[in-house]
């Protein structure tokens, strides 16, 4: 215990030097240890998000507003960064911000209107790359001095769910107004991942999306095609996360998530127990699995 408090003892600023070093599952893990270690762990994680929303925006109380109002979610490299150690993370490239048909219109006139960013390209089908999903419906890119946003509007009833389409389990993390969260942390946070089986399953493989899963290992990661390179994979393999043949949620005890602000209650420390009151439902698929009863299976994803 003396080692915690002397921990404690130290000046805000060397905490969060000592926190830079810890990735979201280790500050998850810290911050169970005492309240007050929950709310530095808290207060450093939301603040690392504004700095990052700080990069694309002034009006950020008013974005995360409309993130909360709206169910929409920010992902690519802005959510990567968050789950991994501030020290070493990726580097942060553009603002994605994913919506539905229904609320798309707020985002493009809060970055037109309120940021004064201007309107680069408008797909109303994406072209060929990471973006060109069977749940993605339009596609607004905006610039404002060297700034880039992309708008990703889905036909489907969650903003959250192309994310689960994307082409590698790297990449299958979102930042929502209430919590960052990480779909596959025990590969994402070291540094690995699985290419969606869809990419060849359902002729989703292009130059373009070719050219995102280099840029990902450019960065430090290593990406597979087979789930054996990865892990353990026997006959019964779906009874794990991991394997891409089980189905799983945004509920489920498969992911990692920290939510924003949440106090303690009752003696128990919450903040990482999030909870998606419309959980998304999705499954890898594809044919690698040694239990011939679930190989084959087809990618899907839904909303509840």
């Amino acid at each position: 215990m003396s080692k915690i408090t002397s921990f404690t003892d130290l000046c805000k600023e060397l905490r969060e030097n000592i926190f830079d070093s810890f990735d979201l599952a280790e500050l998850s893990s810290l911050a169970t240890v005492t309240p007050t270690l929950h709310t530095d762990v808290d207060e450093y994680i939301q603040r690392r998000k504004r700095i990052i929303f700080a990069r694309f925006m002034s009006h950020i109380d008013a974005f995360v507003g409309l993130l909360q109002g709206t169910g929409a979610v920010v992902s690519g490299s802005c959510a990567l960064n968050l789950v991994q150690a501030r020290e070493g993370a990726v580097a942060i490239n553009d603002l994605d911000v994913y919506t539905t048909i229904q609320n798309f219109d707020e985002f493009v006139r809060f970055f037109t209107e309120t940021e004064h960013y201007t309107m680069k390209r408008n797909f109303h089908r994406p072209p060929p790359g990471p973006y060109n999903t069977t749940g993605i419906a339009k596609l607004f890119r905006l610039e404002n001095n060297g700034r880039n946003v992309d708008i990703i509007v889905t036909n489907l009833s969650s903003a959250i769910s192309p994310i689960f389409q994307f082409h590698s389990t790297v990449v299958m993390n979102f930042i929502s107004a209430e919590a960052v969260f990480c779909a596959y942390p025990g590969w994402t946070l070291d540094g690995t991942g699985l290419i969606h089986p869809r990419m060849y399953k359902q002729n989703a493989t292009n130059l373009a999306t070719v050219r995102s899963l280099a840029k990902y290992m450019q960065r430090g990661f290593t990406l597979y095609s087979e789930i054996a390179q990865l892990a353990v994979h026997e006959s019964r393999c779906v009874r794990t996360y991991y394997c891409p043949q089980i189905t799983r949620s945004t509920n489920d005890k498969g992911k990692l998530a920290w939510t924003f602000g949440r106090e303690e209650r009752d003696g128990a420390l919450v903040s990482a127990n999030y909870i998606d009151t419309k959980a998304v439902i999705w499954s890898l698929g594809g044919d690698q699995c040694y239990n011939e009863r679930a190989s084959g299976s087809p990618s899907f994803v839904f909303a509840t």
